[in-house]
């Protein structure tokens, strides 16, 4: 029972501030925010992707979503629209 009650409060903490179809794009996204000291989570929608990416060669279809403290939401949100990614990403 606690751990759905931890779980509920700590996603209230957390806001989705991309989606992308791509893990490179994700992680190059992940790093930039990470550089300035915005840390996040990648979510997939298809959580088998990376084995079925590494044993079968193929590029399975996915969603990632890029996830950060909302207090570190806006900051993020700037920096993706000020970065080389502004183009190929909506931010929520």
């Amino acid at each position: 029972m606690s751990y759905s009650l931890k779980s509920t409060v700590m996603e209230k903490d957390l806001r989705v501030l991309v989606k992308v179809n791509d893990r490179i794009i994700a992680g190059e996204i992940q790093r930039m925010l990470e550089e300035s000291e915005i840390y996040s989570i990648l979510e997939s929608d298809n959580p088998a992707s990376s084995v079925m990416n590494m044993y079968s060669g193929l590029k399975a279809n996915e969603t990632i979503r890029l996830i950060v403290n909302k207090d570190d939401y806006q900051k993020g949100v700037e920096i993706v629209n000020n970065s080389s990614f502004h183009d190929l990403l909506k931010v929520d």
